[in-house]
């Protein structure tokens, strides 16, 4: 049955970006190159979120030993996962809590790729699981079905979100919304998302014009003037912005924009569009619902 598995996602990665998981010649690699063989692990330390999210819509979530905590964003199911055994935060786990479960597979987030330097002189398999853009989110979904042993299940939802976000695709074409706006990384001082952050995508799958989509940094720093200048009409507060008011009081300028007068200013938990799980189709789906209004 594997063997067939390994086919379909063969035929499905190819063209995947170097920042999402592969497979070939029965083994799968990590975003750094490291590679881990083709099976089913029985004991994982989930140090990324994304992955615990997904080993949850499986129905895989017997397959975690342990996960690391998020300090902010929760992380769904959330009745669920602050029962789990903890090896420290996503940002500075435990060396000696995550050899404390002898895993079998440790999979990390991007943010501590130097961590799997530590499992590896300990021998411990390990892979760094990132996505830069929704078809990587569900392309990385196949492939951790086959780590834990759903190769099935990953695949009939990976081809249901694809099918939901292809429906959602036509319906913003049918009625676009012909708005221009912006996600707000902080507010001191004003940083932004740009187009090649997952965020920033999620705004072009919506067919929004992201006023910081040109700019070069990842999270560029925008002037209050340029805002006003560009004048969006709706602003989205993130990650370390806890109100609407912090957005508005950033500068007297924000007060005169069209997304401030059409009271477009609100917040979105950072889980929603920056962690790359595959409940983001649900989100971009809800998203450009609340901007319909």
């Amino acid at each position: 049955m594997i063997r067939k598995v390994i086919l379909v996602l063969g035929i499905l990665i190819i063209g995947l970006s170097a920042f999402s998981l592969s497979m070939e010649n029965n083994m799968i690699y990590g975003e750094s190159g490291e590679s881990v063989p083709v099976a089913s692990y029985k004991k994982i330390v989930v140090i990324d979120p994304s992955s615990v999210e997904v080993f949850y819509l499986l129905g895989a979530q017997e397959s975690i030993a342990a996960i690391g905590h998020t300090a902010k964003s929760p992380i769904w199911p959330y009745d669920k996962t602050p029962g789990l055994a903890s090896v420290g935060s996503i940002t500075k786990p435990s060396l000696e809590k995550v050899l404390s479960y002898t895993p079998d597979l440790v999979l990390l987030n991007a943010m501590i790729s130097d961590f799997g330097l530590s499992l590896k002189q300990h021998s411990i398999k390990y892979l760094i699981v990132n996505a830069d853009s929704v078809e990587d989110i569900l392309d990385n979904l196949e492939i951790l079905g086959v780590l834990c042993a759903k190769e099935k299940e990953a695949i009939t939802l990976s081809q249901e979100k694809k099918s939901k976000l292809k429906k959602i695709k036509a319906e913003i074409r049918k009625n676009p919304l012909n708005m221009k706006g912006i996600f707000l990384y902080s507010t001191n001082p004003i940083m932004a998302f740009n187009s090649t952050s997952l965020s920033g995508q999620i705004l072009e799958v919506v067919g929004v014009k992201n006023i910081a989509a040109d700019l070069s940094a990842d999270k560029p720093i925008l002037s209050a003037e340029y805002i006003l200048q560009q004048n969006p009409d709706f602003i989205i507060g993130a990650m370390s912005i806890t109100s609407p008011q912090q957005i508005k009081d950033a500068s007297p300028l924000i007060k005169s924009t069209s997304a401030a007068k059409k009271d477009k200013i609100f917040l979105i938990d950072s889980s929603k569009i920056l962690r790359p799980s595959p409940r983001i189709v649900d989100e971009i789906e809800n998203l450009y619902l609340e901007l319909k209004k």
